[in-house]
């Protein structure tokens, strides 16, 4: 079986979510060392759990 091409669509996803998994994963670790309030930890957590997920699942279609 053959893998399709992929397409602009694709790897513009991928270029912009690797930043802002780096920038998520960043901006919980200054919000953790500076006492930021529990829900910008919550909400860098979650946003960097969901681009996280999503680059993981991208992948594992890519390869399946």
């Amino acid at each position: 079986m053959t893998r399709p091409e992929p397409t602009a669509h694709d790897g513009l996803a991928r270029v912009l979510l690797w930043p802002a998994l780096v920038l998520s994963v960043v901006g919980n670790a200054v919000a953790s060392v500076a006492g930021a309030d529990t829900a910008v930890n919550l909400g860098f957590g979650a946003f960097t759990a969901v681009t996280a997920a999503t680059l993981a699942v991208r992948r594992w279609r890519e390869h399946s």
